[in-house]
This record gives structure tokens, C-alpha cells and sequence, in this order.
């Protein structure tokens, strides 16, 4: 007998716990009374329709069998990609006596089609409150704005049922209810508008940057980053629903395909920014080719969508849209990624700039795939993973950008200094050979030429005893002929002097112009004058590049001005030796096309010394004045 009470008294307790749990499933009405807001966490539900075929009614009639699921309405809710049709149940109970005016909104955006149907448990009718949806007109939206907003009245005491009938057939579904009076709602909307005008005018504003940018410099990467600004903006609007109030009031299915287009071209083109960013190549990257060809193929998958409004609707091909544009999303982000880490490995620092610009978007972007998917339900960011991690992309990159060019601007200058370098040891193997010739030469004429115009001098001196032998006219011809011979010594001397200035290392730059000078005013026409203040000893290598400057315009003097008078001037200053050659000679025309040795190795030694100079000439004379850094002879011994 115990034991049968006791088997009774649990079976009570089984019941009494069914009971109870079937009273928790059952939808609760939302109590309105006199608060601005309702939270609708516990009070909403959902019914799937996978036949596509259910009416109003039947669907009323499940709600009271209690086949709807009950859901969180506060939150966003994924299920994923979907082919069913979704019905949602909201049960409201008015506490007033008198009427209220309330807003139901439907923050989701990318709803093909979106009924709400009233059920007045008074007088047990069902009417269609509104119809509406992306793929129907903007205006037959009953309310204005970017998210589905529908008024509602309830009737003092009244209690209704509000039936929503959901089409995202073909897309993710995500849904989210909000419900309040109106100017509540209408406040919040107020701040949404706030958020996302402070969103735009960021990407407006990078936008415009980029674009100035590459109209003055031509860099392609600000071209690339303009268009993926561009569309992805357009994802975003789009995302929040705002292409449909802003930018496209009327164009029906081309709002399915608007998100899956720009969101496969964005990523294309960010593939290509950070290719050029990174400066990854064939020769320093082993992707490179991989990333170039996926790339293009997001291109040609990217007008894949707009092909498809040409046919009527397909749920397969619209499937095969929804899984491809998010899987490459998931793809192209970890090829971003993995291309940015390999060049970062391969010593190239500003891969750090650039992954730390794409790391937002990288973890923003993943979670709204997934979520997408219906694989994680939570945000990690509001309003959206894809605006906030776009919105720090931009700011990041941009400081990103000006790193990019300071570095770049110092490779330049590295390569410059290093071509200069190269440019500088080739003149300088150039001038050295000269000088190693001139040195041969100078020695064979010294050596052979001397010696040979010596003994004919000393020979020709034997025949002095001779002298009063001689007729007066032979005696005329034998001091000709030792005149030129001693003339031709001296030519040699000069000559030799010329190619390898005697004594230079003992004597310096100054000492051996002198020296050039006094043997110029006893065999030349021109009277020298020399006049310097220089008192520093510069490298030999140098000094010895000056003395052939200067040899250099001394000849031209001698040769071709026909002057009577001449002024060399050496004067130093704290930074550069300023060397000034004058004549009142008949000056020369077309110096400066001139294709004269002489001037052609005048020019180029001077610019092997990172000096400049100037000319200055006509009938009056010529003034040639030649400015040599001094900082050349530090550079010449390193």
C-alpha cells in the first residue's frame, strides 16, 4: 500500500513537471502600459514553413496547437542560410483603457518579402497589416526609413496577435524585433543615423584622400583602395539596409545580389592593395602567382551575380552565391594573411603596418561570416563586425600609408646614394686610368723622347768651335737649329709637366699652379695672374681632379681666346672652394652644345667633384666660375 502511494506521489510529481514545462513554452503576451519601450526577450517565437504552401491561418492555428519555438527577440538570431519560409508570433495585451499608437520594427535587413497580419482575438478577425520587402518598392514600405517599421494600435484592453510571415530565402537568416512607442523608436532611430553618418563620413573622407592621392602621385594602390572603399561602402549601406532608403529605391532582386557583388570584388581588390603594399613580386614571394590569379577570379566571380538577374529566381544558383561569397571571404582574408606574414619573414617591416590595419577587419569580418552561417550566433562588435572592422582598417591604413611612403622614400634614397656611389667609383676607375696613362707617357717622353733631344743638344753644341769656320748664313741656320731644339725640350718638359705635374705631392694644388703659371708667362703670349686664399690641404686624389680643371681652362686660355691678360683665383669659404678663370680674350659661342674635348672633360670632372659651374662669355672676354663642395674630399677617401 506505501509503496503504491509512493509510486503515485511521483507520478503527480512527473505530471506536475510536464505541466509546468509546457506553461514555460507557451508564449507570453508583452503587457503594455505606459513605458516608452518593451523588451521582447521570451515573447517572440518562430515557426519554420519548409512547404513554402502555409496560410495565415494554418499557421494561427499551429500557435495554438503550440508548435512555434520560442526565441530571444532582443538578440539577433541565426539560423543560417535558409530555403523555408519563417513565420514569427508576438502576442500583445494592452493595460490601458485607452488606445496606443506603437511602432513593431524589424531591424534586418535584406528581407525579400515581409507580411504582418494582425489577429484580433475580439472579434476573432486576421487582417494584413502591410506587405513590403526589398524585392517590392520603397514606397510600399509603411513607414520611410531603412529598416521595416510598421505602426501599430492597439485598443484600450485589446489583445491582438502579430503574425509575421519572413522571406530570406536564398540568404542568411537573421532576425532582430524591436517594439515601443513612437517616438521612442523613432529617437533610437535618430541615434542609429548619428552612427552611421560618423561611419560614412570616415569612408567618404578616405575616399576622397585616396582619390587625390592618385590623381597627383599616380600610385595604383590609391586607384585599387579607392574602389574597394567604394564597394565596400556599398556592402555596408547595404548590410544596414540603407542602399534601399539612400541609393536604389527601385530595383527589385538587385538588392540580393548588391551585398554578394561588392563583398567578392572588395576582397579582390584588398588582395591587390596589399600586394602592392607589401610589394610582393614573383622574384620575393613564392604566392605571388597563387594570389595574382585568385584574385582575378574573384573579378570574374564578382559579375556572376548581375548574370543571374537575367534569369528568373533559382534557389540553387542563389544558394551557390550565398556559400561562394562567404566562403571567399573566409578564404581571401587568410590569404591576406598568410602573404603578409611571408613578406614580414622575408625583412620586410612595413608587412607589420599592414597587418595591423587588416587585424579589425580580419576578426570583424570572420565573426560576421560565421554568424552569416549561422556557425556562431554572438557579435563581437555593434553595430556589425564588418562596419567597425572596415571603419579601423581605413584609419589604420591610412596612417599606414604615409609609413609606406616615408619608407619608400628612404629606399629611394638609399638606392640614389648607392647608384651615386657606383657612378662615382666608375669615374673615379675612369680618372685613374688617365692618370696611370698620363703617368706612362709622361715617363717614355721623359725617358726616351728627353734623353734622345738631350744628346742631339749636346751634339750639336760640339760644332760651337766650328763657329768661325762656318759662312755667315750656315752660322744662321745652326743657331735656329739649336734654338728649336731647345725649344723642343722646353715642349717636352711642358708636355711632361702637363701629363704628370712634377712634384705635386710635395708641392699641393697651389704650388704646382704656381709653378704652371711661371713657365706660361715666359712661353706663352697671355700674361697669368694668379691670386688664392687657400690654406687647407684636401685629399691628393682631389686636388689632383682640380689642378686638371684648372690645367684644362689655362690651355683653352693659351690656345683659342687670343687674350692679352688672365686671372686665376682660388678663394675657399667654410663650405665650398669657389675657383674663377678670367680673360679679355674674343670670347667663344655654343659652349653650351659645345662637343669639345676639353670642355667635356672639364664638365665631368666637376660633376665627379658634386660641384657646378657657370660661364660667361662675348667679345669682351670669358669669366668660367666653378663652385666645389668641400664635403666631396671626405667623400673620396671612403
Amino acid at each position: 500500500m506505501h509503496k503504491g502511494i509512493y509510486y503515485g506521489l511521483l507520478l503527480s510529481m512527473c505530471c506536475a513537471w510536464t505541466a509546468s514545462g509546457v506553461r514555460a513554452d507557451e508564449i507570453k503576451p508583452v503587457l503594455i502600459d505606459s513605458a516608452a519601450t518593451y523588451t521582447l526577450n521570451g515573447y517572440v517565437a518562430y515557426y519554420e514553413d519548409s512547404t513554402l504552401n502555409a496560410t495565415p491561418e494554418e499557421v494561427l492555428a499551429r500557435k495554438k496547437r503550440g508548435q512555434f519555438i520560442p526565441i530571444n527577440g532582443d538578440e539577433y538570431i541565426s539560423f543560417g542560410y535558409t530555403d523555408s519560409y519563417y513565420w514569427l508570433v508576438i502576442d500583445l495585451e494592452n493595460t490601458l483603457p485607452d488606445y496606443v499608437d506603437l511602432f513593431l520594427s524589424v531591424p534586418s535587413p535584406s528581407i525579400n518579402v515581409l507580411e504582418l497580419y494582425q489577429y484580433h482575438m475580439a472579434d476573432s478577425s486576421l487582417r494584413l497589416v502591410s506587405r513590403t520587402g526589398d524585392r517590392l518598392p520603397f514606397a510600399q514600405r509603411p513607414w520611410p526609413v531603412w529598416e521595416f517599421l510598421f505602426p501599430i494600435r492597439l485598443q484600450g484592453h485589446e489583445t491582438s496577435v502579430l503574425l509575421f510571415k519572413v522571406d530570406k530565402r536564398g540568404q542568411n537568416f537573421i532576425i532582430k524585433t524591436r517594439l515601443g512607442k513612437r517616438e521612442a523608436i523613432l529617437q533610437d532611430d535618430i541615434q542609429i543615423y548619428t552612427v552611421f553618418s560618423f561611419y560614412a563620413g570616415i569612408f567618404a573622407f578616405a575616399l576622397f584622400f585616396n582619390v587625390l592621392m592618385f590623381l597627383s602621385v599616380g600610385d595604383r594602390i590609391h586607384l585599387y583602395y579607392s574602389l574597394y572603399i567604394f564597394c565596400s561602402v556599398t556592402l555596408v549601406l547595404d548590410e544596414v539596409g540603407l542602399t534601399k532608403e539612400w541609393l536604389f529605391h527601385d530595383l527589385g532582386r538587385f538588392h540580393d545580389y548588391v551585398k554578394a557583388t561588392c563583398g567578392i570584388l572588395s576582397c579582390a581588390l584588398l588582395i591587390q592593395v596589399m600586394q602592392l603594399f607589401t610589394n610582393q613580386t614573383a622574384a620575393n614571394s613564392k604566392l605571388y602567382r597563387f594570389t595574382k590569379y585568385y584574385a582575378y577570379l574573384l573579378y570574374a566571380m564578382g559579375t556572376v551575380p548581375f548574370f543571374a538577374l537575367l534569369f528568373p529566381i533559382d534557389i540553387r544558383l542563389e544558394k551557390a552565391i550565398f556559400f561562394f561569397a562567404n566562403i571567399q571571404a573566409l578564404v581571401s582574408l587568410l590569404v591576406i594573411v598568410v602573404c603578409t606574414i611571408e613578406r614580414i619573414k622575408n625583412g620586410f617591416v612595413l608587412g607589420y603596418y599592414y597587418l595591423l590595419a587588416v587585424l579589425p577587419l580580419i576578426i570583424g569580418g570572420t565573426n560576421y561570416v560565421l554568424q552569416v552561417m549561422g556557425v556562431v550566433g554572438a557579435q563581437l562588435f555593434k553595430p556589425n563586425g564588418v562596419i567597425v572592422g572596415f571603419a579601423a582598417e581605413v584609419i589604420i591604413l591610412s596612417f599606414a600609408f604615409t609609413q609606406r611612403y616615408n619608407f619608400l622614400k628612404r629606399e629611394k634614397a638609399q638606392l640614389k646614394k648607392e647608384n651615386d656611389h657606383i657612378k662615382l667609383q666608375a669615374v673615379r676607375q675612369v680618372f685613374q686610368a688617365q692618370e696611370d696613362e698620363r703617368d706612362r707617357l709622361a715617363k717614355d717622353l721623359h725617358d726616351d723622347l728627353g734623353g734622345t733631344l738631350s744628346v742631339i743638344r749636346l751634339k750639336a753644341t760640339d760644332f760651337q768651335k766650328k763657329l768661325d769656320l762656318l759662312r755667315p748664313e750656315e752660322r744662321i741656320v745652326y743657331n735656329e737649329t739649336i734654338q728649336l731644339i731647345s725649344r723642343a725640350c722646353d715642349d717636352l718638359r711642358e708636355i711632361s709637366h702637363s701629363l704628370k705635374p712634377k712634384f705635386f705631392m710635395e708641392n699641393g694644388l697651389i704650388g704646382t699652379i704656381q709653378e704652371r703659371i711661371s713657365i706660361l708667362n715666359r712661353v706663352s703670349a697671355v700674361n697669368f695672374e694668379f691670386v688664392y686664399q687657400y690654406t687647407r690641404r684636401g685629399n691628393p686624389e682631389i686636388e689632383l681632379s682640380i689642378y686638371r680643371v684648372v690645367n684644362e681652362l689655362i690651355n683653352n686660355v693659351v690656345k683659342h681666346s687670343c687674350a692679352t691678360q688672365a686671372t686665376i683665383q682660388l678663394v675657399e669659404t667654410t663650405q665650398e672652394l669657389v675657383i674663377t678663370v678670367e680673360d679679355n680674350g674674343i670670347g667663344f659661342e655654343g659652349y653650351e652644345t659645345s662637343s669639345g674635348i676639353g670642355l667635356k672633360n672639364v664638365s665631368s670632372r666637376i660633376q665627379y667633384l658634386g660641384g657646378r659651374y657657370t660661364i660667361d662669355t662675348n667679345q669682351n672676354g670669358t669669366t668660367i666660375t666653378i663652385e666645389i663642395p668641400f664635403q666631396n674630399d671626405r667623400d673620396a677617401t671612403n
